[in-house]
């Protein structure tokens, strides 16, 4: 399609938008929300920058998210009075000074138009994506609910189209697929994009375990058993290991809560468990094993030996050097914004890829002091999520469900991301902070629904 039509058809559905928000604002919101994440993966692979001509989906749609705040049946005048999210709000714009002044966006021998098309239009969502914590804190407040209901409906029909797609060989959804390993003929199945599903585990979790009188509770269950089966056929370590951390962390606080027997709850998934296995095997024969090979694999990989098809990590070999060769340089303040005019010719260009090792990578960009500003969100984020626990354990009898649902959403993220995946948390610097801001506004509107309570 032409991007001159394109734009203009995104910008006539703005303003379509804009006015459907402002009378229906909550409505609105989550389901700009879960686009936002892109569900489905269409938008990723049909609206990037490409199609769009150097703009992209996330950008209207990004804006879009602070429309709800116009409206007159939301209140934002108490927003800058709250001072958990001042703190953290704050944190964010510390390091934004430290993006622009230190890490190079503003570099005065390059004037402003640099700053213009560097910062404002190339990078604009890794460096002022953390602003979506601000309309994510005032809806989160107003009504969680609604964004269940968004999630379970859109989740139940992206994975439904997946394995239509996986089933039919006709394109509902886009699939990648690939041969997982030479010879055996046996693909790998994953979405592009699978949007807020890791949200599906932590609330099927508390509504199963609660017994919660949720109207679309079958739905969600229907929903997170599709989105397991999903992760298994995708035969990715990270995959597993994110669900892994989803699970442990739910388990954990409910365990801390509720003062539940670890037995008790073993043996409650135990059985769920095992009948997807079953299913798994009668559907898929030849998963199990390729399962188990991944968790073999994931083994090896932790214990530095080479993989079971005798492939040794190149991570360990190439990339991690050539990162610490540049720490060593520049230790404090990093490499700056001109990260690619540090590349040394003892190393391949890619082996400074940062994708796959970003706390080395970005540590070399940014250095330690930049890194421990970053960190400081973190240390606030887990400052928070502690207050948090001991506010719902305090009233854990009184605390509304939706909330301590989402209390549990936010939690098992946090464990997954903080614990099982700790490699993976400063990749927000180079792919945005949408995400982790999407979970602080949450948090902090929980702490705000419930610090009175």
């Amino acid at each position: 399609m032409n991007p001159v039509l394109m734009i203009f058809l995104l910008i006539s559905l703005m303003v379509f938008g804009i006015i459907v928000i402002r009378r229906w604002p909550d409505h609105a919101f989550w389901i700009i929300i879960i686009l936002l994440f892109d569900p489905s993966g269409h938008l990723t692979v049909y609206f990037g920058k490409e199609a769009l001509g150097g703009f992209h989906y996330q950008d209207f749609l990004f804006v879009l998210a602070f429309v709800p705040l116009l409206s007159s049946k939301v209140e934002v005048k108490h927003l800058l009075h709250f001072r958990p999210f001042l703190i953290l709000l704050g944190v964010q714009l510390l390091f934004l000074l430290y993006h622009v002044f230190v890490f190079g966006y503003w570099q005065p021998g390059k004037g402003w138009s640099y700053l213009v098309r560097y910062v404002l239009v190339r990078e604009r969502m890794s460096v002022f994506g953390f602003l979506l914590i601000i309309p994510a804190f005032v809806m989160a407040r107003r009504n969680l609910s609604i964004l269940v209901d968004v999630l379970v409906w859109s989740s139940l029909v992206v994975f439904i189209l997946f394995f239509l797609t996986i089933l039919t060989d006709f394109e509902f959804i886009p699939v990648w697929q690939a041969e997982r390993y030479r010879g055996t003929g046996i693909m790998r199945y994953f979405m592009y994009s699978a949007g807020l599903t890791d949200m599906l585990i932590p609330l099927t979790f508390f509504v199963l375990s609660r017994k919660i009188n949720y109207r679309y509770r079958y739905l969600l269950y229907m929903a997170t058993v599709l989105f397991v089966i999903a992760v298994m056929l995708s035969l990715t370590k990270s995959n597993y290991i994110n669900l892994a951390g989803l699970v442990v962390g739910s388990l954990f606080l409910y365990y801390r809560l509720y003062k539940a027997s670890l037995t008790g709850l073993t043996g409650m998934l135990l059985g769920p468990g095992l009948a997807l296995l079953v299913i798994m095997y009668i559907v898929f024969p030849e998963y199990p094993q390729l399962v188990w090979r991944q968790v073999e694999d994931l083994w090896l990989l932790m214990s530095g030996d080479a993989y079971t098809s005798g492939v040794v990590e190149g991570r360990l070999l190439n990339q991690w050097p050539a990162h610490l060769a540049l720490i060593e340089q520049h230790p404090w303040f990093g490499t700056g914004a001109d990260f690619a005019g540090h590349f040394s010719l003892r190393f391949d260009p890619s082996d400074y890829e940062v994708t796959d090792l970003p706390i080395t990578g970005h540590l070399a960009m940014y250095g330690f002091v930049g890194l421990a500003i970053y960190s400081l969100l973190y240390v606030q984020f887990w400052r928070y999520l502690v207050r948090g626990y001991k506010i719902m354990k305090g009233y854990v009898l009184h605390v509304n469900e939706v909330d301590m649902a989402f209390f549990f959403v936010v939690f098992a993220w946090a464990i997954k991301t903080f614990v099982f995946k700790p490699n993976y948390l400063f990749n927000e610097l180079t792919t945005g902070t949408l995400m982790i801001n999407l979970y602080v506004g949450i948090l902090i509107a929980l702490l705000y629904r419930n610090i009175k309570t």
